[in-house]
């Protein structure tokens, strides 16, 4: 019999267990550096921008000659000359005096504001007319603006985004140091599985699950690695486990999780060590015979053979593992909030995850429940991505609004 955790208890013992899992650090090119975890606070070596820099095309002036000026009763400023993009002023403002300034480039010394090239006049006599006052600061980005020397501004731990690549570009750090991916196993069991380049005959199914949850590792920042397909025998399961466990930081089982004469997976796993199984059902639509089991300090995970149901499993689940393993327990996938198009009553007793398609009409997002059973995968690539409707909820109401978690 399944011995069923609530969604929230099985979280609680992923934290529990797997908190503080030791990742070696290695060093990386930035532009490889998106979806991995820094291991050193990257520190400003100087202020950025490292110079007064304009925010629009236009005049550099000392503010207080613009005081008054307006259409009309224009400031008149002697043109003093023209900074050109990339270079260093070689002039400084005196009073009465403006220069020209492009998108980005430097101010000249003494100026305090830039005029947008729209709010003056040139009539080619050696003067700008100012048709708009500015205040001290308009249109600047003054030196240390964005960044001051010695600020940690991207601190160890921090997952990388496509901003901190570019916030490493404008530090100078060409390579930085991360955490190493965790290495997934994937061992696919069932006496019923052949491989994808296989014609199945009679009952057999080609292996789905092992490609499904392979992308989804990459999505989740680890490095996967097959197994390859195992019959439904303890030995065999065994041996191939073993192997996995050794290179791998998590090994997971798609097939056997459920209860049967047939199903090796909780067997398998409380053979190979303590602390052993530490779940074995989930009070979870869909997905409820999950094994979920440790061996030293490593995961073995034993998923549905069901498509839906693994894939589903992992999605909720087994990336929470990785991340807490990772020391980033905070869910990076992006959510949309939309109406529901139907009434979809609850599973009492059970939490569910269940897979929607986003449909925008007449301005409004509307989410449509995918029907199926768990062994469909169209399920999963009907579905954007799924809501979550807790334990003993009556169901979710037409026109109701919920928040979808999108498929990566």
């Amino acid at each position: 019999m399944l011995d069923v955790k609530s969604v929230n208890e099985v979280i609680e013992i992923i934290n529990q267990h797997f908190s503080g899992y030791t990742l070696e650090s290695e060093e990386i090119g930035i532009e490889d550096a998106v979806g991995r975890i820094t291991t050193e606070d990257l520190i400003a070596n100087e202020d950025i921008p490292g110079f007064n820099r304009s925010s629009v095309d236009g005049y550099a002036v000392i503010s207080r000659d613009t005081f008054g000026a307006s259409e009309a009763l224009p400031a008149q400023l002697f043109l003093a000359g023209e900074v050109k993009m990339g270079e260093k002023p070689q002039f400084s403002l005196k009073p009465g005096q403006a220069a020209y300034v492009p998108t980005g480039g430097e101010l000249p010394g003494n100026a305090d504001a830039m005029v947008m090239i729209e709010y003056t006049e040139d009539f080619n006599d050696g003067f700008i007319y100012i048709n708009k006052a500015s205040a001290p600061g308009n249109h600047v980005v003054f030196k240390g603006d964005d960044i001051r020397t010695g600020k940690v501004v991207i601190p160890s731990g921090t997952y990388v985004r496509p901003q901190e690549v570019g916030m490493m570009a404008a530090m100078g750090y060409p390579r930085i140091r991360v955490q190493r991916r965790l290495c997934v196993g994937i061992v696919s069991t069932g006496d019923e599985i052949v491989s994808i380049d296989a014609q199945p005959s009679g009952s057999q199914v080609r292996d789905i699950n092992s490609y499904a949850l392979y992308a989804g590792l990459i999505n989740c920042g680890a490095r996967p690695k097959f197994f390859g397909v195992v019959k439904d025998d303890f030995e065999s399961i065994r041996k191939t486990v073993e192997e996995a466990l050794k290179v791998s930081d998590v090994v997971l089982i798609s097939g056997g999780s459920s209860v049967g004469n047939r199903d090796e997976t909780y067997k398998v796993i409380t053979s190979l060590g303590l602390p052993g199984i530490l779940v074995h059902g989930i009070a979870v639509k869909p997905g409820k015979p999950t094994i979920l089991g440790k061996v030293e300090n490593k995961a073995v995970v034993g998923l549905p053979g069901h498509p839906a149901s693994a894939y589903s499993i992992f999605r909720v689940f087994v990336c929470h593992l990785l991340r807490v393993m990772c020391g980033q327990s905070k869910e990076n996938s992006p959510v949309m909030i939309a109406e529901m198009s139907c009434n979809y009553p609850s599973n009492n007793g059970r939490e569910e995850f269940l897979p929607v398609k986003l449909e925008e009409s007449a301005g409004k997002l509307s989410a449509h429940p995918v029907f199926g059973k768990s062994g469909l995968i169209s399920m999963l690539t009907e579905a954007n991505g799924y809501i979550h409707i807790s334990r003993g909820s009556e169901g979710v109401n037409q026109g109701e609004k919920v928040q979808v978690v999108l498929w990566r």
